[in-house]
């Protein structure tokens, strides 16, 4: 991380989607505990049908997966708590703007950017 410090005090520009946009924050809301988007989906080749690695919201209340999103750390090259896909609900039928903001009452210290 220190090259990456370094080349963003000269003044390069740090950019990233999805889990590349929390990289550079203090942390961020993610997805990772979602088993149709993370590890073995991503691993197995699996087609990303929803076209942002994030899995698709549940056609009914009893299809919805059970996983909670999560906070996890980061670089904290930048201050805040950062949402990718705020707008969006996943596989456990959660919309991310809720679930974020209730997030960033647990976490009141913290800047949220959803």
């Amino acid at each position: 991380d220190k090259l990456l410090r370094d080349a963003m005090l000269r003044g390069t520009v740090l950019t990233g989607g999805s889990a590349g946009a929390i990289c550079w924050f203090d942390g961020g809301h993610s997805d990772s505990m979602d088993p149709d988007s993370y590890k073995t989906a991503m691993l197995s080749g699996e087609k990303d049908v929803v076209g942002d690695e994030s899995s698709a919201m549940p056609e009914n209340e009893d299809d919805a997966k059970t996983w909670e999103y999560i906070r996890v750390d980061s670089l904290s090259f930048l201050p805040g708590l950062v949402c990718p896909h705020h707008d969006i609900t996943q596989s456990n039928g959660i919309p991310r703007s809720r679930d974020f903001d209730e997030m960033m009452l647990r976490h009141s210290s913290e800047t949220g950017i959803g």
